[in-house]
């Protein structure tokens, strides 16, 4: 395809597939630049197979470099300096820098010394750049650079870059520093603010979109898709080939043409050998079948250079449209701290209200930012910066939002106070339950130095911090002689399972049986292997009860248990049943007891009431609620990950079989296996048939829990061992299934499903420490909590954050499980959180416990004090540091974001200097019991809590100011006469550090 590039410049070229698109933006002349949508990116960003290769979403580094240029629509408007090259710093051996003009250059850029860099003698050593960025090394021979190195290796030449966070102050945008021909893929999603920007320019756009452009109809022909019929495409390339045409085949993975080779040497397909090419670069020739490594889509026929252009995902493509609505979460999380508009927020006395941004306000000629709060009926009220400390966020209770508070009418007061009622009463029931079974007698088993070693010795990896503390606790449960009641949580593949084994032969040394109660058969499978192979060649028999076991060899297990010789047996319910009898039961272990029914669990009550019980969750349970309920039950919670393990990588899309195709081969060509979830039994065989057809490549197995137990449990086996690659099933697999080379997961219909079953089925994969992939589908129309649902399981990709899900899940689902169901009316009506408080408050009371209020300090200073548009001037910005100093404790996490923003921003305004020292003041005046700081006409007040104030008078009378004590309030006056504005705080402050 050789069009004469001047003739398609400035012209809207319509029905082009992309395969098309990518060879004439790689023929074209001259510096150019392609953009598209984020999701398509990566059909353009490997263009090596047509001897082209290009700089994808470049930064400063390739100023005046790059001549062909991929990017996406958001990246071309991202912040740029209008003068990249002051940003950017060119380091090459044998080149000379002035040592001072060189350290100047790099504080500009963001670097300081002693924290990013150090020189050392003649070596200037840089700790990572930015991230992901490697370290870099100088070694000067007087002002000549005499050897660089880049993460240990040597090299002539390295571009430095502005450390990230620069970029908030750059004024220009990205796309206006690459020159040359713009080629827009899918121009009706680039943004509006692109077009001003390139105007003027010469463009080429596929697709209609932005200022109309003449049309131009190009001879290429476009091919309709194969719907993976590979008799038909064999057949098309023969009669191709024979008519004398080029014939060229785009390949996404190497088992793609593996397996497409092995079908045109078998009979009846069998192509001449000699006309089979495969070659790294394109090179077309007549009646042959060039195989060439490239992520391309679609298929078209160029009829005057007499070649035909196809792709492996047109060959599976079952239909035209190109899907673009794709999310990918993973990576960097977001900052907890930040505060963005649409947050709910709830202030102590006027309840829940909607955050709607800032407002700058002027009062008595002091300037101010306020945080503007929607409140029922459309109420407003506009809080001073200051007063964000006082706020709690509501996280919303359901996927409706939470209902707002009316102001003025006293009603939040009231919900209040029946929250606290009911956390009172709360308490006192859970504290004569926790006094009862502290006085109930039990057995004791005591520490086996010997014994316990022997397990420990072969566990293959180290246990973690949090492992190894809820093990001690629960060993210490086991040597106390009341019977123990202990709750451990944590994340999906967090270790719990070795805590409960070691716990279990803790028991089994002391002569005792251990029972472990799981929720289904596949897990009771699992963990029987678990503990068999981890118990292997110690004189401990385990044996599993479940569906799976034969009636002969369930009744010799119940013969062995009654007669002590099993020594820990693991089932589901079906050990609840009246006919299984202990010799001498020591420990009952309960997996995910939320799963079991109603009858079930009051069985498990009465196995309990004598015995040792030891309940794993893979919910974890929020922080907040962990810390209040400690001393009232006995909980353990594993939050940190195993060594080596990465955030799982969440895609959101609409149904797209290219995507499920890309997301199986992708699994498949690193040596993995990969699940399907269909959860629809009565179509599940349907659904085998078609992925069969779009991933022939791929060996399928079906489980479904109406399949018969010796099937489900043979494939199962098969798909651990190896005998297919992709398991087709319902949710079944939700619980418990550990498959290590399972790495990829599928879910079909993931807008049904709740939170709680999204994260258990993301949590089968990512237990190694190879990236694991989730792929959550759903219709291109969602209801508004399904899209709520989705983005939250998305949003919650880094390790361990199911404590986040834990707090979502249960003001969604309630409480049942850790306190009881009643309490989820209050849950829902004041927070998670400030429930948690109230009962933690509640609890204290009832220990006799001394219970401070919250300190709370106004501030009320005629000040210009906050962080102007002018420093930092991203809105989100600005909300997010707000909520981030609003949360600092201490003076250390002050300084640090004080430092970070001197770092990001430059040197700060005195607007913005005089609201870090009254963020200072805040954290001096809580330490020290002040209730509120106050200006009138002549004096600044400080007001305290107690009356009787511990100050040192002599000091006081000495300081360069005068300061009178107050009676009513209790506290200090500064008369102002003599001091400027800008002293107050300073003077304050002076005063505070002499009271105790």
């Amino acid at each position: 395809m050789q069009t004469a590039a001047l003739s398609i410049l400035n012209h809207y070229l319509p029905g082009l597939p992309q395969v098309a698109r990518a060879l004439l933006f790689a023929q074209g002349q001259g510096p150019r630049v392609l953009l598209c949508p984020p999701e398509r990116l990566k059909l353009y960003a490997n263009l090596g197979a047509l001897g082209v290769s290009a700089y994808v979403n470049p930064g400063l580094e390739a100023i005046g470099e790059a001549q062909v240029v991929v990017m996406s629509y958001p990246e071309a408007l991202a912040p740029f300096p209008a003068q990249p090259e002051a940003w950017r710093l060119v380091l090459e051996v044998g080149r000379r820098y002035l040592r001072e003009d060189l350290l100047e250059r790099l504080f500009r850029m963001g670097y300081l010394r002693e924290e990013d860099y150090r020189v050392q003698g003649d070596v200037l050593e840089l700790e990572a750049p930015g991230p992901g960025a490697p370290p870099v090394r100088l070694e000067f021979f007087g002002d000549e650079i005499d050897g660089l190195k880049v993460a240990g290796e040597s090299r002539s030449r390295y571009v430095l870059t502005a450390r990230e966070g620069k970029a908030e102050t750059w004024d220009s945008h990205k796309i206006l520093h690459f020159p040359g021909t713009l080629f827009l893929d899918t121009p009706a999603l680039a943004p509006e603010a692109l077009w001003p920007l390139i105007s003027g320019r010469e463009r080429v756009a596929f697709g209609l979109g932005g200022p109309e452009l003449p049309p131009l109809s190009l001879s290429l022909q476009p091919l309709p898709p194969y719907r993976a019929r590979l008799s038909k495409f064999v057949e098309d390339a023969r009669a191709w080939m024979q008519a004398g045409f080029a014939v060229v085949f785009f390949y996404r993975h190497p088992k793609s043409r593996s397996y497409l080779l092995k079908k045109l040497q078998e009979p009846g397909n069998a192509l001449p050998q000699d006309a089979l090419r495969s070659t790294p670069l394109l090179k077309p020739q007549p009646a042959t079948l060039n195989l060439v490594p490239a992520s391309f889509e679609g298929a078209f026929l160029d009829p005057e250079q007499r070649t035909v252009y196809l792709s492996e995902a047109h060959l599976y493509a079952f239909g035209g449209a190109e899907v673009l609505r794709r999310r990918v979460v993973g990576g960097e999380v977001a900052d907890p701290g930040g505060l963005s508009a649409g947050d709910y927020l709830i202030h102590p006395e006027h309840g829940i209200g909607q955050y709607l941004g800032l407002e700058t306000r002027e009062v008595l000629g002091a300037k101010r930012d306020y945080l503007v709060l929607r409140y029922a009926g459309e109420g407003r009220m506009y809080l001073p910066v200051e007063q964000l400390p006082l706020l709690r966020r509501h996280p919303g209770t359901t996927d409706d939002p939470p209902a707002l508070s009316s102001l003025g009418k006293g009603e939040w007061k009231r919900t209040r106070e029946k929250a606290q009622k009911d956390a009172e009463e709360l308490a006192q029931r859970m504290l004569v339950l926790h006094a009862k079974r502290e006085a109930t007698p039990g057995r004791a088993f005591g520490p086996l130095p010997d014994w316990d070693a022997l397990v420990a010795q072969n566990f293959p990896y180290e246990l973690t911090p949090d492992q190894h503390k809820a093990l001690e606790e629960t060993l210490r449960d086991l040597e106390a002689p009341r019977p123990m009641e202990r709750l451990i949580s944590g994340d999906v593949g967090f270790g719990k399972t070795e805590v409960a084994l070691r716990a279990a032969f803790r028991v089994v040394g002391h002569g005792a049986q251990v029972a472990v109660l799981v929720p289904t058969t596949l897990l009771a499978e699992q963990h029987t292997q678990t503990f068999r192979a981890r118990l292997e060649g110690l004189p401990v028999r385990v044996a599993g009860l479940s569906r799976f076991t034969s009636e002969k060899e369930a009744g010799e297990i119940l013969a062995a248990l009654a007669s002590g010789q099993v020594d820990i047996v693991i089932g589901t319910h079906r050990l609840l049943s009246p006919d299984v009898r202990f010799k001498d039961l020591g420990l009952l272990v309960v997996d995910e007891e939320h799963r079991f029914g109603v009858g079930q669990k009051e069985r498990i009550r009465e196995l309990k009431e004598a015995v040792d019980t030891l309940f794993l969750s893979a919910t974890p349970i929020p922080r907040t609620l962990y810390s209040a309920l400690v001393g009232l039950r006995d909980l353990s919670s594993i939050q940190t990950p195993p060594p080596g393990r990465k955030p799982i990588q969440t895609v959101l899309s609409p149904y797209d079989p290219a995507l499920v195709r890309q997301g199986i081969m992708d699994e498949l060509e690193r040596g993995g296996k990969a699940f399907y979830v269909h959860d629809r039994v009565a179509t599940i065989l349907a659904r085998r048939k078609y992925l069969e057809a779009l991933v022939p490549e791929a060996r399928i197995g079906v489980v479904h829990g109406q399949m018969n137990e010796t099937a489900v449990e043979e494939t199962m086996l098969a798909f651990a061992e190896g005998a297919f690659d992709v398991l087709l099933a319902t949710t079944i697999i939700e619980s418990g299934l550990d498959i290590p080379e399972a790495n990829t997961i599928l879910v079909e219909r993931a807008d049904k499903l709740g939170l709680a079953a999204l994260y258990q089925l993301r949590g089968r994969v990512g237990r190694r420490k190879e990236e694991a992939y989730a792929y959550l589908f759903h219709p291109l129309r969602l209801t508004e909590g399904a899209e709520r649902r989705l983005a939250a399981i998305a949003d919650l990709s880094d390790l361990g954050s199911g404590h986040l899900l834990a707090e979502k899940d249960m003001e969604i689902r309630g409480v049942g499980n850790l306190l009881g169901p009643e309490q989820h009316g209050h849950i829902r009506a004041v927070s998670l959180e400030i429930y948690t408080e109230l009962l933690s408050e509640a609890v204290r009371k009832l220990k006799g416990e001394k219970v401070e209020p919250p300190r709370h300090v106004t501030l009320d200073l005629q000040l210009s004090a906050r962080l102007t548009p002018e420093y930092i001037p991203s809105p989100a910005a600005r909300s997010r540091y707000y909520g981030r100093l609003a949360e600092t404790r201490n003076l250390a996490q002050l300084s640090r974001i004080a430092r970070e923003l001197k770092e990001r921003y430059g040197p700060a305004p005195e607007e913005v200097e005089n609201f870090l020292a009254l963020s200072k003041l805040r954290l001096l005046a809580e330490s020290r019991g002040v209730v509120s700081i106050t200006e009138d006409m002549l004096h600044l007040q400080m007001a305290f809590q107690t009356p009787r104030l511990d100050y040192d008078a002599k000091a006081l009378r000495a300081l360069p100011f005068r300061v009178e004590p107050t009676q009513y309030p209790p506290g200090f006056r500064i008369p102002k006469k003599g001091l400027a504005p800008g002293e107050y705080v300073q003077a304050i402050s002076e005063v505070l550090y002499l009271v105790d």
